[in-house]
């Protein structure tokens, strides 16, 4: 996340392949340096945008219900 958005989890990013998703939940930048280096490698990417609709909708439901 900013302002970082370089940085990476050390995870062992050349076991990584195309039956692997990876999803982060940061949503800004759309694509993260993480989604970027799983993308390179062929996995299903996923970013934090998705989520955050959903939390958003949820909310509106409990408080306007």
């Amino acid at each position: 996340m900013s302002p970082e958005v370089d940085a990476l989890p050390p995870i062992p990013y050349k076991a990584i392949g195309s039956k692997h998703v990876l999803i982060d939940l940061v949503y800004n930048p759309t694509e993260t340096a993480f989604l970027h280096e799983g993308k390179q490698r062929g996995a299903v990417i996923a970013n934090g945008l998705e989520m955050l609709h959903a939390q958003a909708e949820a909310s509106w439901g409990i408080w306007n219900s």
